[in-house]
């Protein structure tokens, strides 16, 4: 009889499958649950993803380490693990045969999942959330998209033109990173913890794959102590991911030992982020966040050298921060390959450490910019995303 009741109950709820292959896809899909779980409670949500989901009430059901890979040479070094995660992943995603699967970002994985469970006659719907950056380069990837998946949830209203020529039914949501809460007062506890009446803050942010720790963060290392030797009075916060700290190690463990340098927490990182006087960071999802708090920051990449090579031939963009790349200048200053140097960086931070007009200015041109981008409009992007998910099933 108990047996009947839950198949019964099983039949009457919806059942989404969530992937995410990395961090900041692992974020998104918590919010996306959160969402979801708001939306409609005759829901079951199982996936794949990080520590975010599980907190979020979806443990993963398969260990997603190691699949945060960026770059066109450490995707064919690390191929052949990518799918046999491919196949281990979609695997367990027919075996729960949802009434859908939402992919979440990760371009190379999650179309190969894609691609591998139409062929494997999936019966339920396949939804894209987070578009590759076709406007940006290689654009080709729009028609494979279209013919892999049956819905795009976009970031970026730039992107619904390219997937929508091939037939693919294409949803702006509104990029998720604006949908932080970026109050200042969110900072006062960061403020009080290390006494910054009268001293400055600077932030930094060595990236989120172990890719970028070894391409970047000896010279952020260095221009960390360059810059507490010509500034003895600053506060060095250096937030640190959770994925990469085994990684990190090495290069913070000679940086601890010297006072007014803090590592901190990855929970912490939004309440550093608005008591920041100004940040230092490697390219990535961290550098809208700062520029919605109106922190001053200095921007810099470095890919592995065939990488560069290649992405400098296919890049169409002129900047390499999306807030930059929609503002379609500079307002936070980028260094790129042979730019990414101790004295170059730590020359372009001191601008902001000494000039208040300068900081000013730069602040309130990225909370113009980010504020026309979506920050602070009202609807989340996650609960959008939710809603359209829902609409489509």
């Amino acid at each position: 009889m108990a047996f009947l009741f839950w198949d019964f109950l099983r039949q009457k709820m919806t059942e989404l499958f969530i992937v995410a292959a990395e961090r900041s896809g692992d974020e998104l899909g918590a919010a996306l649950i959160h969402a979801l779980n708001k939306s409609q409670s005759e829901l079951s949500i199982t996936g794949i993803g990080g520590q975010s989901m599980a907190e979020a009430g979806v443990p993963s059901q398969m260990d997603i380490n190691g699949l945060n890979i960026l770059g066109f040479v450490e995707a064919l070094k690390n191929y052949a693990f990518v799918l046999r995660k491919v196949r281990k992943s979609t695997d367990i995603i027919l075996k729960s045969s949802p009434d859908a699967v939402i992919l979440i970002d990760s371009w190379g994985f999650m179309v190969r999942v894609a691609e591998r469970l139409k062929a494997s006659g999936f019966k339920g719907k396949i939804i894209k959330y987070v578009a590759p950056q076709v406007w940006a380069m290689r654009s080709g990837r729009s028609k494979i998209l279209a013919r892999s998946v049956d819905m795009l949830l976009s970031i970026q209203p730039m992107d619904a033109p390219y997937f929508e020529r091939h037939g693919l039914k294409t949803i702006y949501v509104g990029n998720p990173v604006f949908d932080t809460d970026f109050s200042s007062e969110q900072g006062e506890r960061i403020k009080t913890k290390f006494k910054l009446e009268s001293r400055p803050l600077l932030s930094v942010w060595f990236g989120s794959r172990p890719s970028e720790i070894i391409t970047i963060a000896a010279d952020l290392k260095q221009t960390i102590l360059t810059l507490k030797e010509a500034f003895p009075n600053l506060v060095v916060c250096i937030p640190v991911v959770e994925s990469i700290k085994n990684h990190l190690a090495p290069y913070i463990a000679e940086l601890k030992q010297v006072e007014g340098i803090h590592i901190i927490d990855e929970a912490d990182k939004l309440a550093v982020m608005a008591a920041s006087t100004a940040a230092l960071a490697c390219s990535g999802t961290v550098t809208s966040q700062l520029a919605a708090f109106g922190v001053p920051t200095v921007v810099a990449y470095r890919l592995n050298a065939l990488t560069y090579f290649v992405a400098k031939k296919i890049f169409k963009p002129n900047h390499i921060s999306i807030v930059n790349i929609a503002a379609e200048r500079e307002l936070m200053p980028e260094f790129v390959q042979s730019d990414v140097t101790p004295p170059i960086l730590s020359k372009a931070v001191s601008e902001y450490l000494e000039s208040a007009k300068a900081r000013d200015l730069a602040s309130q041109a990225l909370l113009a910019q980010t504020r026309l981008m979506g920050a602070g409009s009202g609807q989340k992007a996650s609960e959008k995303a939710a809603q359209a998910i829902l609409a489509a099933l």
